[in-house]
């Protein structure tokens, strides 16, 4: 097999897709050198081990987050109604499009009992996605009910993905949006 010229980057965004679709602990290092079209020996000197390659990916998937979802929640073009339903639409959106469910909230659940190596990286990606939430409940709720709903609405998307790979069910997904925006419309808790 002839070896590839790859970037960096293409390793990374390759690793992605594969951790995503079989997890951390079930994809080697010759999974990841075949995907990229390389063979395992020369994947070392892109990264150093498979540690060293996840916390690139971890990196790429919050920094993409950073630029493309969280900003919604301060789109004042938008209703603050309309930024909740297109910030959740669209995280949705972008972890639904490839196989595997959302890769922050799969990592944690299958390395956090495991390794700590991860969970500071996995920790602030959330806590940002939970302040971006809140900024937009807050619109309608005291500082303290908008954490509360923003962390409800993490939860839920995260246990939802759990219930779409059970059952390849989708509608779990659009349970969670409905909810988040029905929490918003009707101001009580």
């Amino acid at each position: 097999m002839p070896i590839q010229k790859v970037t960096k980057e293409e390793v990374v965004r390759q690793a992605l897709l594969l951790f995503k679709k079989q997890g951390y602990h079930r994809t080697s290092m010759a999974d990841l050198a075949a995907a990229c079209g390389l063979l395992k020996g020369s994947f070392y000197h892109y990264f150093p081990s498979k540690d060293a390659l996840m916390s690139e990916v971890l990196k790429l998937v919050h920094s993409y987050f950073k630029e493309k979802v969280f900003p919604i929640a301060y789109d004042e073009s938008l209703s603050p109604r309309q930024r909740l339903e297109k910030m959740i639409s669209k995280k949705i959106k972008i972890v639904a499009s490839t196989e595997g469910g959302c890769l922050m909230g799969n990592m944690a659940i299958e390395t956090a009992l495991v390794t700590d190596e991860f969970l500071p990286q996995m920790r602030v990606f959330f806590e940002e996605y939970l302040q971006v939430l809140s900024h937009v409940y807050a619109y309608k709720y005291t500082p303290e009910e908008a954490q509360k709903l923003a962390e409800q609405a993490v939860v839920e998307y995260e246990g939802a993905w759990i219930m779409v790979k059970l059952t390849g069910k989708s509608r779990y997904l659009e349970d969670v949006l409905q909810r988040a925006v029905y929490r918003f419309d009707t101001h009580n808790l």
